[in-house]
C-alpha cells in the first residue's frame, strides 16, 4: 500500500468528512492517506473540530499562523521536512501556493515522487502581482498534477501554464447528506414573510451590505422580507447600524457565529440563501443553502456560482451591486421557492456530493 500526504492549512468541519470519504475510498487503488496539517487552527477560523471525528491518520506540524491582514493568514508549516522523511509517502497533494506547497514540491523532486497542486485561486488582484504569478508559474512547472476546485480555478491553471491534460476537478463540497435530508421547501404564507438567510464571515469582502440594501430596497416597495445573518466578524457593527439606517433593523436579525453542527437547522427554517459576496474562490455555503433546497440569488463575483447556477433554473446569478434590480428579483421569489430549491437540490445531488469530488482525486492518483 503506498503512502499519499496531504499537506493542508488547517481541520476544518467541510474538510474532514472529504478526508474520511478518501481513506475509505483510497485504498481500492492501492492508496493511504496521511494528511499533514500545518497547525491546529487559528484565530480566524474558530471552529471546534473535534479529533475523535477524524477517521484518517494526520498529524500537526508545528507552523505558526501569521495575520496579513483581516482576512489573510501565513502559515509557515514548520517541521513538514521532517514529516515528510518520516512517513516516506509516494506521493504528495499541497494545497495551494503556499509555504508548504513550496516545501513538498523540493521534497518530491528529490525523492522522486510525483506531486500535485489543490487548488481553488481564482483570477483577482493579488494574483496579477508579479512575484506572486512567477512563484505560481514555477510550482505548475514542478507539479504532475493539479486539482480544481471548479471550472474557474482550472482556467486559472491554465494560465500559469497548467497541462490541461494533467488538471481533474474535485468539486469544492462539503458533507452534503446533512443538508440533502431536509425537508423539501414551500413558498410562504400570504401571511409570512419571505425569509432569507445569509452565512459567512462578517467582512467588507463579503458585501453583506448589499444583502441589507436589498432587504431595505424591498421594504420600501412593499415587499415582505426579512433576513438571518449567520456569522461575525469586524464588520458587524456597521452592518447593524446600516439596518437601523435603512428602517429595517426589525426585518435583519444578526446571529453571530453559529456552531456547524447547528447549520442544517439554521437552512431549514429558510425560504432562500443570498450569497452577495464581492468575490470569492469559490463558495461552500452556496453548496449548503443548494443542498438544503434553498431558493439561491447568488453574486456572480463567486465561482461556485459559475458551477452551480443555472440562471432562472438552480437560482439565480445576480450583481449584488444592482440594488433595485435584486429587490425585483426578490419580490418575484416567494412563488419560486419549491421550484428553485427542488433543482437546487438535484444539482448537488447530480454533481457535488464528497463521492462526486472523490472522483477527481482518484483520477489522479489512477495515473501515479
Amino acid at each position: 500500500m503506498r503512502t499519499l500526504a496531504v499537506v493542508t492549512n488547517i481541520p476544518t468541519p467541510y474538510r474532514v468528512p472529504l478526508f474520511n470519504a478518501l481513506a475509505e475510498a483510497l485504498p481500492e487503488q492501492g492508496w493511504k492517506l496521511h494528511v499533514l496539517f500545518g497547525s491546529a487552527g487559528n484565530d480566524r477560523r474558530r471552529w471546534s473540530v473535534p479529533e475523535e471525528g477524524f477517521r484518517f491518520p494526520h498529524e500537526f506540524l508545528s507552523g505558526w499562523n501569521l495575520r496579513l491582514g483581516t482576512e489573510r493568514i501565513l502559515n509557515t508549516y514548520g517541521g513538514l521536512g521532517d514529516a515528510l522523511r518520516r512517513i516516506r509517502p509516494h506521493g504528495v497533494i499541497c494545497t495551494g501556493y503556499s509555504a508548504g506547497t513550496v516545501a513538498a514540491s523540493r521534497y518530491a523532486k528529490r525523492h522522486g515522487i510525483p506531486v500535485a497542486i489543490w487548488s481553488g485561486t481564482v483570477p483577482g488582484p493579488l494574483e496579477r502581482e508579479w512575484w506572486r504569478v512567477l512563484l505560481r508559474r514555477w510550482l505548475v512547472r514542478k507539479s504532475d498534477g493539479f486539482l480544481a476546485y471548479g471550472s474557474l480555478a482550472r482556467e486559472y491553471l491554465l494560465s500559469l501554464g497548467a497541462d490541461p491534460g494533467r488538471i481533474h476537478i474535485a468539486w469544492n463540497t462539503v458533507d452534503t447528506d446533512r443538508f440533502l435530508a431536509l425537508p423539501l421547501p414551500r413558498s410562504p404564507l400570504p401571511s409570512e414573510p419571505l425569509r432569507l438567510l445569509t452565512v459567512g464571515y462578517l467582512e467588507r469582502r463579503k458585501r453583506v451590505d448589499l444583502a441589507i440594501e436589498a432587504v431595505a430596497a424591498c421594504a420600501r416597495h412593499g415587499s415582505d422580507v426579512e433576513l438571518e445573518v449567520a456569522g461575525d466578524g469586524t464588520e458587524r457593527p456597521a452592518l447593524e447600524a446600516l439596518a437601523r439606517e435603512r428602517g429595517v433593523e426589525g426585518r435583519v436579525r444578526f446571529l453571530g457565529n453559529v456552531a456547524y453542527e447547528a447549520m442544517p437547522a439554521l437552512y431549514g427554517r429558510a425560504h432562500g440563501f443570498l450569497f452577495p459576496t464581492g468575490s470569492d474562490i469559490w463558495g461552500l455555503v452556496l453548496v449548503e443553502a443548494m443542498a438544503a433546497a434553498k431558493a439561491c440569488v447568488a453574486s456572480v463575483h463567486a465561482g461556485a456560482t459559475r458551477d452551480l447556477i443555472a440562471d432562472g433554473v438552480t437560482g439565480y446569478a445576480v450583481d449584488f451591486g444592482r440594488t433595485e434590480a435584486v429587490a425585483r428579483r426578490l419580490a418575484t421569489l416567494r412563488d419560486e421557492v419549491p421550484r428553485l430549491g427542488e433543482a437546487a437540490r438535484a444539482r448537488v445531488r447530480q454533481g457535488f456530493t464528497l463521492e462526486k469530488s472523490g472522483e477527481g482525486w482518484r483520477e489522479l492518483v489512477a495515473g501515479w
